[in-house]
């Protein structure tokens, strides 16, 4: 099967008027292609993807990676996101979502069918290890991995608590995001350079070299200030278990669920670094718990793979409507 990726160019880079831009420009493009299914990702493709599949009629896959309409945070961008998401909502027959809150929250808004296939990796194979790679072996590297170093997920504070941990701790932040320099900027201010680590984002298994000799996977997603946060399921807690290292997470419900089924880790109950400094000095002192949480993650990736997940995606698109 060929695959290829088509960048639409914009002269905007944000705002009504780039969303305005892409989706007619999308429209058009989709106009004068041929297609057995149209498979929109998120809400900001949905509607020409929806009005090319009535026009031509095209069967229709609406690929929610997120609760949408909680991610936008100006109050009139977000009104007419959620205008646009009730008129087509209703009116879709096939719709995959990321994880199980996110479901039975558009079952219960649109009474829409809604089929759950979570984003987990392939199995991860353990190869020898990259020579280029070797961590600190007195250290006990937590880490952060990915493209979301954004708002309200936490690495300020992740940084933060590096004040109270013993130097024999490191912070490592593997990726990009919105904040990225803002986050360096405090890393500055608190003369943390010595704890705290940047690496851009690498090819997947160089990435997973990094993670795979770490000591805890961190996820601070803050889940009171949005549903987007509190409904999570980060693409970085699968590839923390699958590269064998347990899961420190606040208790966005999603992965609370999984930590608790396969025990492969802790929670913080507050955002307060002292606290969560302690937390993570029990942890590193509780050796005989800490085994078992990175034995148990090899059980939970015999199930948590997309070796099994693909049975879920071939079976819906066998049923398309």
């Amino acid at each position: 099967m060929l695959s290829y990726c088509f960048r639409f160019p914009n002269l905007f880079n944000r705002g009504p008027l780039m969303y305005l831009i892409f989706n007619l420009q999308l429209f058009f493009y989709l106009l004068f292609k041929k297609a057995d299914v149209l498979w929109a990702n998120d809400l900001d493709t949905l509607l020409p993807n929806y009005l090319i599949s009535r026009l031509k009629n095209i069967r229709l896959v609406y690929d929610s990676h997120e609760y949408f309409t909680e991610s936008v945070y100006k109050r009139s961008s977000k009104k007419i996101w959620e205008k646009l998401e009730k008129f087509v909502f209703p009116r879709l027959k096939n719709v995959i979502t990321v994880n199980d809150s996110i479901k039975k929250v558009y079952e219960k808004k649109y009474r829409v069918p809604i089929t759950v296939i979570r984003n987990v990796p392939y199995r991860f194979i353990k190869k020898e290890p990259d020579k280029r790679i070797i961590l600190p072996r007195d250290k006990k590297i937590l880490i952060i991995q990915g493209m979301g170093l954004n708002e309200n997920r936490g690495a300020e504070e992740a940084i933060e608590v590096m004040q109270f941990l013993p130097d024999d701790f490191a912070l490592y932040f593997i990726g990009n995001g919105t904040i990225l320099n803002q986050l360096k900027q405090m890393v500055s201010e608190l003369r943390l350079q010595s704890k705290v680590v940047f690496i851009d984002a690498l090819p997947y298994e160089q990435m997973m070299e990094y993670t795979r000799q770490s000591f805890l996977g961190l996820i601070f997603e803050k889940i009171d200030v949005s549903d987007e946060h509190r409904f999570s399921l980060p693409n970085k807690f699968f590839d923390y278990l699958h590269a064998g290292i347990p899961v420190l997470s606040s208790e966005a419900p999603e992965i609370k669920r999984i930590i608790q089924e396969y025990n492969v880790g802790d929670f913080i109950v507050s955002f307060d670094p002292k606290e969560i400094a302690q937390k993570i000095v029990s942890i590193s002192k509780d050796e005989e718990t800490y085994k078992t949480w990175k034995h148990n993650t090899v059980k939970a990736c015999t199930n948590l793979n997309w070796e099994n997940e693909k049975k879920v995606l071939i079976d819906f698109m066998n049923r398309l409507k």
